[in-house]
């Protein structure tokens, strides 16, 4: 699959979320957005996107986010709070801009709105331990 017009492929590292891509991005560190084409890898027996990968996506793109805001430290996630709004399909463009809500000196906490065609379908808010760097 190749990248939208103005998006580059995500380098992902992760085992489980290599599964869930390509994953593509645009925008500077600390403000990237972030895409992923649905398809039948991605449906549930319905037909349209399952809830475990939509919250997979979510872990990934405001994990990437987190990475951002912390200059690559590690991170991980200890809170996720979720809405399904409506229903994807194979052949969407699923998109996000996650944002950085607040920021202590070991905590992270972010939100997104995911989006097809400016129409939301899925929001996530999470907290993020920050471990460090190795």
């Amino acid at each position: 699959m190749s990248a939208p017009p103005g998006y580059t492929q995500t380098e992902l590292s992760d085992p489980f979320e290599i599964h869930l891509g390509p994953v593509f991005e645009a925008g500077a560190k600390g403000a990237r957005h972030f895409v992923l084409r649905v398809d039948e890898r991605h449906l549930n027996g319905r037909g349209v996107v399952h809830g475990g990968m939509l919250m997979t996506f979510a872990d990934l793109a405001l994990g990437q986010a987190a990475w951002d805001a912390t200059d690559h430290a590690f991170v991980v996630t200890i809170n996720m709070q979720a809405q399904f709004l409506k229903t994807a399909r194979a052949g969407d463009l699923i998109e996000v801009a996650p944002q950085l809500v607040r920021r202590t000196r070991s905590l992270l906490f972010l939100r997104g709105d995911f989006e097809v065609a400016g129409d939301a379908i899925f929001t996530a808010s999470s907290i993020w331990k920050v471990l460090g760097k190795l």
